[in-house]
């Protein structure tokens, strides 16, 4: 199995019951780490954040040091769809490492909500390591069946 893409269901059931409600997506703390191909997450049971086949702390990246770009935003996005999205480029300056995805979660609570694979290795060597948002967002969630 490899990095793949996915919203991880225990947290999104939990968000939404109130006596939980602990998910704020629009935080601008919710942090981003960088993984390798040889993470495998289960969005059925991964509960708690799993640093497991993390791009290890080397020369320009260290877990936990970069949130997510800008303002994280809530918006429409095709017919009956709703869209994550953040304004900003999240960079690792000085970068000399290799990752294969991103995981994104919750500061506070160091709760998983999305995993995006990049489909590939992407290497930065001695430069800038950037991600930033596609114009489709970092995920949607279809609302009509």
């Amino acid at each position: 199995m490899t990095m793949a893409s996915g919203l991880y269901v225990v947290t999104w059931r939990d968000a939404t019951d109130t006596s939980d409600a602990v998910l704020n997506l629009l935080l601008t703390t919710n942090k981003v780490d960088l993984y390798l191909d040889a993470k495998t997450p289960n969005f059925d049971t991964d509960a708690a954040y799993d640093a497991t086949n993390e791009v290890a702390t080397a020369t320009g990246y260290t877990r936990d040091s970069k949130t997510v770009g800008g303002t994280p935003t809530w918006a429409l996005g095709n017919a009956g769809q709703l869209k994550y999205d953040w304004s900003t480029t999240v960079d690792w300056t000085s970068a000399t490492f290799t990752a294969r995805g991103m995981i994104l979660h919750t500061a506070a609570a160091n709760l998983p909500f999305c995993a995006v694979t990049f489909g590939a290795d992407y290497t930065a060597t001695n430069g800038t390591f950037s991600i930033d948002a596609h114009a489709n967002g970092i995920f949607t969630i279809d609302l009509v069946p």
